[in-house]
């Protein structure tokens, strides 16, 4: 026995190899970094061509030339007249057709998709769906299908990040960080919001919030609004006006916004379920169902020209919301057609096979929501609150938080739009309450209803384990049982049935910490040898843990001594022991009063 302790003494305990394990994991972090800054540069250039990409397929679909520059299809007039109702069905047929013969997980907007490489298959995406991605959304979106830039360039981005982990052969965790890196410098090159980027990926990408986690988001994000910035300059997406609150009254109505943004964002998503249900219980070829949806968003588009004088409700639709911004809006039943429009318009394109974002469906629906509010503010209290475009702002927020459940994201997002810390105040309250409205009544978000449909259940909730800050002496037994290796296997068990217990610490005399003993070895052993010592029945091992250490720690020592036991030590003394059900015990002790 003295043998096997010697050697055991050679070597770092458990617990002093997870200290160890910890400083390395600092050093590799910087590697890490490394790597991410590189996914940020490859995101902003990406995010680059993207953008040209779509400008390209806008010009070649609605104007029939070559072209690289122009923002989206509702800038100008098509060529094409009455004829231009075809023009999405076109680009939805093209993007359905690419997607489903080359990466099927290239159809849709993108998000869920990336969850689920994240929780189902460590982060590892296939390197050819960023680049199929890319092309299907650009045409997409180009060809006036009534989605976002953003849900693509966020699979793009994990994609990008997924495929440099691969590169270099990082484990399945820095996988994951990469992975998440990418989203990160994508959506923050997207919407030049680095700190947006940043968070989205911390509230709903990446399971993990730590150093190691969060210092590499950063670095990517960095790195693709760097590109972003030299290329196209530091402004942001949108050109949003200065926001003033005229009166701390307006806080009461901008509560109201949030609630309207929640129940809004329920039937939106309702609306994306039931039409993606109704387009596949059709039983038709899938180039079909993309002609037919295509024409119907193309329809819609073309109403919008002869009512309002621009498509409005092609493309992201950047126009509309400058108009609205601009506060160019003025008819509350105008706002209303829109939004009713732009309900079924995202929710076709996605159902019929496009590829594109939810996040400016989202914000667009919540700037024309708050448009009517807005409107309807200042018909009621004339010169007594702000103007119709801070409510817009407002219900962006709102909007997009109650759609796909990002919070912070939400707020960091508009907040970098405007730049003005006086929104601060409007965005979080109505981000909160959409989220808590939409939640109460429909507990999935645009992103996750798929998903839990098909079996996936991913969890949001990033709170900080409760184990970390739990120390083993606040856990520990004082009062504990433990045998001697001299002792019988007679002895033992008699031990082990008057405390109902199934392991038991081995310590030799000095303190000496031997291992642990099993019921189930001692069973199997009692009928020939019940007055033998348990000695050569001990499970060697080291199964001490020092008093200052933590309940975390002790998880990983007990899974890296696949022990059901640990003894606590301080100052050479064998002061306790600690078990699972002790710790978990303790933690849901500790979560229930915080």
């Amino acid at each position: 026995m003295r043998k096997v302790v010697n050697k055991n003494n050679i070597y770092l305990s458990m617990y002093d190899q997870i200290q160890k394990s910890k400083k390395e994991e600092f050093k590799r972090t910087l590697y890490i970094s490394v790597l991410c800054a590189l996914v940020g540069l490859i995101c902003g250039f990406g995010t680059a061509a993207f953008n040209y990409l779509i400008n390209f397929f806008y010009n070649l679909l609605f104007f029939g030339r070559i072209s690289f520059y122009g923002s989206n299809a509702t800038d100008f007039i098509s060529r094409w007249g009455k004829f231009v109702v075809f023009v999405p069905a076109v680009a939805i047929m093209i993007s359905n057709f690419i997607s489903h013969k080359s990466a099927p997980e290239a159809r849709g907007h993108g998000v869920p998709e990336v969850m689920v490489a994240i929780s189902e298959d460590g982060g590892k995406i296939r390197p050819i769906v960023g680049f199929i991605k890319m092309v299907v959304s650009a045409v997409t979106i180009g060809g006036g299908g009534s989605v976002g830039r953003e849900g693509p360039i966020v699979q793009i981005g994990a994609s990008f990040g997924s495929t440099i982990a691969q590169i270099f052969h990082l484990s399945q965790r820095e996988t994951i960080i990469l992975t998440a890196a990418g989203t990160a410098g994508g959506l923050g090159a997207v919407f030049n919001a680095p700190i947006g980027g940043v968070m989205f990926a911390i509230e709903l990408i990446i399971p993990e919030i730590s150093i190691m986690t969060v210092m590499p988001l950063v670095v990517s994000s960095v790195g693709s609004i760097f590109v972003i910035r030299v290329l196209f300059g530091p402004d942001p997406q949108f050109v949003i006006p200065v926001y003033t609150m005229v009166s701390n009254y307006e806080l009461l109505i901008h509560i109201l916004l949030g609630v309207l943004c929640g129940l809004l964002s329920v039937g939106f998503i309702k609306t994306n379920i039931e039409i993606n249900r109704y387009i596949n219980s059709v039983k038709i070829p899938y180039i079909f169902k993309s002609l037919i949806g295509g024409t119907l968003v193309g329809c819609a588009g073309y109403l919008s020209l002869k009512e309002y004088g621009r498509y409005y409700l092609l493309g992201t639709g950047a126009d509309f919301m400058e108009f609205v911004l601009s506060n160019g809006a003025s008819s509350i039943i105008m706002l209303l057609i829109i939004i009713g429009l732009k309900f079924l318009t995202t929710s076709i394109t996605l159902g019929s096979g496009g590829s594109g974002g939810i996040f400016t469906p989202a914000i667009y629906l919540g700037c024309a929501l708050g448009g009517v509010v807005g409107i309807i503010a200042n018909f009621l209290f004339p010169g007594e609150v702000g103007h119709v475009a801070a409510y817009a702002i407002v219900g962006m927020c709102g909007m997009l938080s109650g759609v796909t459940g990002a919070v912070f994201t939400s707020i960091i997002l508009l907040f970098e739009m405007t730049r003005n810390y006086e929104v601060m105040l409007p965005l979080m309250l109505s981000a909160v309450i959409s989220n808590f409205v939409s939640r109460l009544i429909y507990s999935e978000t645009i992103f996750t209803y798929g998903l839990v449909e098909n079996g996936y259940h991913i969890v949001f909730n990033k709170r900080i384990s409760s184990f970390t800050s739990i120390s083993v002496k606040e856990a520990m037994k004082t009062n504990f049982v433990f045998v001697n290796p001299s002792d019988t296997i007679e002895k033992v068990l008699v031990i082990m049935r008057e405390n109902n217990l199934s392991v038991l610490p081995v310590i030799e005399k000095d303190n000496i910490v031997i291992g642990t003993v099993s019921y189930r070895e001692l069973y199997k052993a009692k009928d020939s040898k019940d007055s033998s010592e348990i000695k050569n029945l001990v499970k060697c091992q080291t199964i001490t843990i020092p008093s200052t250490a933590d309940l975390s720690e002790a998880l990983e020592v007990m899974h890296m001594a696949d022990s059901d036991c640990l003894v606590v030590k301080e100052n050479g003394k064998n002061i306790g022991v600690l078990t699972p059900n002790r710790i978990i015990r303790k933690g849901l002790e500790k979560r229930g009063s915080l």
